[in-house]
């Protein structure tokens, strides 16, 4: 059984012909217009006194002076009615509906109760010179019985256009019925004038109404009906169903018929072919025949609606057998219940799935059949909540909760239930989906997130462990190199060896560092600082990194740094790296002899900052311009390793420009023909006065006043260095190798600065400082560790570090972050 309409349900109303509301507006609009024509010209003559001369001439008759003022009346309550009137509009058009059933119940009253009330003499004398239908008028100025009951009941009408009455279970519209009233004795008249039968145009020997009057009061009815086409009898005329077939058809067709024949029958009459009593004959006759052939016509075309009808009642049957195979195909189960929660339908999924026949669960409360017993005192409060207030918070979602099959085992669902359309009583469609593969592939994707995380951690512990135990053997070498390379005793030739060693050495540390900063730049973590930078000095200075290598292959360097506004907001020391990066990379890639060019230049139209790195080297094919930039990629030369590097450079770069709000692109007419890197900073300015150089990246040489410093470091060699070289520019150190032996060295003898190791023997830095501050509130401390990631800063900042170095310490820079804290604190005693 699909899911269909219950049998009690109250079909729609029949829809009306397209356009049917339009065309009625304008039968109003026109029934407005001829009445206040008409009445308005007769209004307009009795006002001037006499009749014009042209309407005496042409045999021209006046109404009633009163049959004017209520005919205009009537027009303008029917305009204040049009469409949904306002409240105002609305009491203005019940005023006006007075007028004209006032003047029609006087002059009623006044033919059957043989009185004289005067209401023809009101306004205007009973006639004016030229006034032809005088001679028609029984009674001075009175106006005719069918026009005075016309009058009447459209004004009754009109002052109830949308007023209606409850007889047993049908409402009764009551203006649709006055209003046919109305259209009754003036019609009458109409035929009088058609059929030239005397006797019709005025009721009970009364004063005869005149052919304008009837025609307006005609329209006027018809107007009030046209004014309501939702309203019977309108509806049923205008309706697309059989009955509005049937009645367009016999209602005008029988009207134009008859009165054709009737016109036929008087003509023969009046010129002696026909005799009175054959006319009434031939009447009878013919209209019995011509009703015949109408309601033939009329059966034809209620024939062709109903084949219409069967068509589409055809092809509702089969979109509903197409709606109940999709549902009894479905793999999910389709259920129908209605408002009290009793089951009314269930499709062959939901047999399968909960292991209830359909004909076992209909008439059943949902809850009984698939919802845990814990949960069904929720269900039906749900249920008692919808009937109270008509809203269901459920309704229209997706839900997912435990539900039960009919041997008592539970699986994961995915309900959502909704009103079905068109059910009164309203019933609800429940769809449900049993989720439990669904979930285990979930809980599978979350065994696997979960394990990519810890192995992303692993391999960010296992970078992180590397990095130190690479570093912390070459902190004393850098350091000797670095201290042998300025020690003028030695020959030239040992000191260039030692400078030799110390740029090797560093490069080591570079290629560390750049593991470290991929794994940043993955985790979102790429430590940036801002301040106004001036990218000339920065990209000068990188050259100055690259020059001797460059001069060992015999590659020129062309530099033209022609921009104006060189100004960049940003990291200087990353910028540094991006410049170097790129001029690195077109050292290693251009052949001996070649030559490298950099550039800047301003791009004022889209304010920006550009710089070219252009060299004459390798190159690559277009296809490769993206690749190159992801992580240990090398020109699209997979597996090749004679260049040397880990291929992290360049997307190191890309990283931090994007980062800078910047592009970085790389171009190359193809293999061997050299390329060109492309960097745009966004929003240049002028370098402004005190503006970041590379200079103050270097430290400078004036060495900041002696201090003490307690110096711990487990590692012997490189303590034994830094001790050396600490003490040769000036300072007292107090070397230390543990958490206790620093402790000791401090009650022994006071510090200025602490500068430690963060993993010690007996504790950590972390700890030592921690330990330190308690009786020291206040001291520089400066951490040295072979850990450098994002969250080990952020530890040694939190325990009161002023500064972080990572391994292999730069003697320099360590110079340079002793001389920011010379004097930052009194010593700690």
């Amino acid at each position: 059984m699909p899911f269909t309409v219950p049998a009690e349900t109250p079909l729609p109303a029949t829809a009306l012909l397209p356009n049917a509301e339009r065309v009625c507006r304008w039968v109003q609009w026109a029934a407005i217009t001829i009445a206040l024509l008409v009445g308005g010209g007769n209004l307009l003559v009795w006002l001037h006194g006499s009749v014009p001369r042209m309407m005496v001439e042409a045999n021209m008759m006046i109404m009633r002076i009163n049959t004017a003022i209520a005919i205009i009346a009537a027009a303008l309550a029917l305009a204040c009615w049009n469409r949904a009137p306002s409240a105002g509009r609305r009491r203005l058009a019940q005023g006006l509906a007075i007028i004209p059933a006032l003047f029609g119940l006087l002059t009623v009253v006044e033919e059957f109760f043989l009185l004289n009330l005067g209401v023809g003499l009101l306004f205007a004398p009973e006639t004016i010179p030229g006034d032809l239908a005088n001679s028609i008028v029984r009674h001075p100025g009175r106006m005719s019985l069918n026009a005075a009951l016309s009058l009447l009941f459209l004004g009754l009408a009109l002052g109830m256009l949308d007023r209606s009455v409850l007889v047993g279970k049908r409402r009764i519209w009551i203006a649709p019925s006055f209003a046919l009233l109305a259209a009754l004795p003036v019609s009458l008249g109409l035929v009088g004038y058609f059929l030239s039968i005397d006797k019709f145009t005025g009721l009970l020997r009364s004063t005869n109404i005149l052919l304008h009057t009837a025609a307006t009061l005609t329209a006027l009815s018809i107007g009030v009906l046209a004014a309501r086409p939702k309203h019977p009898p309108m509806r049923r005329i205008l309706s697309t169903g059989a009955d509005g077939i049937l009645l367009r058809w016999t209602l005008p067709g029988s009207l134009i018929l008859l009165l054709a024949l009737g016109w036929f029958i008087a003509r023969g009459r009046n010129s002696g072919v026909i005799v009175p009593g054959e006319g009434t004959a031939l009447m009878l006759y013919g209209g019995l025949i011509l009703l015949f052939g109408l309601l033939v016509a009329a059966s034809r075309a209620v024939s062709r609606q109903e084949s219409r009808a069967r068509a589409a009642s055809e092809a509702f049957r089969h979109g509903q057998q197409r709606s109940r195979a999709i549902i009894d195909t479905s793999l999910d189960a389709v259920l129908c219940m209605d408002a009290d929660g009793l089951l009314v339908d269930w499709n062959p999924a939901a047999e399968r799935i909960f292991g209830w026949r359909r004909d076992e669960v209909l008439g059943r409360p949902l809850a009984d059949c698939i919802i845990p017993e814990e949960l069904r005192a929720i269900h039906n409060r749900g249920l008692a909540h919808l009937k109270a207030t008509g809203h269901g918070p459920i309704l229209g979602k997706r839900l997912e909760l435990p539900a039960l099959r009919r041997d008592g085992t539970r699986f994961p669902a995915e309900l959502s239930i909704n009103p079905l359309p068109g059910t009164d009583p309203t019933l609800f469609v429940g769809f449900l989906r049993d989720i439990t593969e669904r979930q285990a592939a979930e809980e599978k994707l979350r065994v696997a997130k979960e394990t990519a995380e810890a192995a992303s951690r692993a391999k960010d512990h296992f970078v992180a462990a590397l990095s130190h135990e690479l570093r912390t053997p070459l902190t004393p070498v850098l350091l000797s190199a670095a201290a042998l390379r300025e020690d003028e005793r030695l020959p030239p030739d040992i000191r260039a060896q030692m400078a030799m060693m110390e740029r090797n050495i560093a490069l080591e540390a570079r290629l560390i560092d750049d593991l470290l900063d991929l794994t940043r730049i993955s985790r979102g973590k790429l430590p940036m600082r801002t301040e106004p930078c001036d990218a000339h000095s920065l990209i000068c200075h990188a050259l100055e990194i690259v020059r001797e290598e460059a001069l060992g292959k015999k590659i020129a360097l062309d530099v033209d740094l022609a921009a104006e506004r060189y100004g960049v907001n940003g990291d200087p020391a990353r910028l540094q790296q991006v410049f170097w990066n790129l001029l690195k990379n077109a050292v290693k890639f251009t052949t001996a002899g070649g030559r490298i060019t950099i550039k800047t230049r301003d791009d004022a139209e889209h304010d920006r900052l550009l710089i070219e790195v252009s060299d004459t080297g390798l190159g690559f094919t277009p296809a490769v311009a993206e690749q190159i930039f992801q992580p240990f990629e090398q020109a699209g030369h997979e597996g090749d390793h004679r260049y040397g590097g880990l291929g992290l450079g360049l997307a190191i770069a890309r990283s931090i420009v994007d980062l800078h709000g910047g592009v970085i692109r790389a171009g190359s007419p193809g293999e061997g023909k050299g390329a060109t890197f492309t960097v745009e900073f966004p929003s240049p300015i002028l370098p402004p006065h005190g503006m970041l150089t590379a200079e103050s990246l270097e430290s400078g040489k004036d060495e900041t006043e002696p201090r003490r410093i307690l110096l711990v470091e487990d590692h012997e060699p490189t303590l034994g260095v830094l001790t050396r070289l600490l003490s040769r520019a000036g300072h007292e150190v107090i070397p230390a190798q543990s958490v206790a032996s620093a402790k000791a060295a401090v009650e022994r003898k006071g510090f200025d600065i602490l500068i430690s190791d963060l993993g010690l023997p007996d504790g950590t830095g972390l700890e030592l400082i921690a330990s330190l501050r308690a009786d020291h509130p206040s001291f520089p401390a400066i951490a040295i560790s072979g850990y450098g990631m994002e969250e080990d800063l952020q530890r040694t900042r939190q325990a009161g570090f002023a500064a972080h170095l990572v391994k292999p310490v730069d003697f320099d820079q360590l110079r340079q972050t002793l001389r920011r804290m010379g004097t930052a604190a009194p010593a700690a005693n």
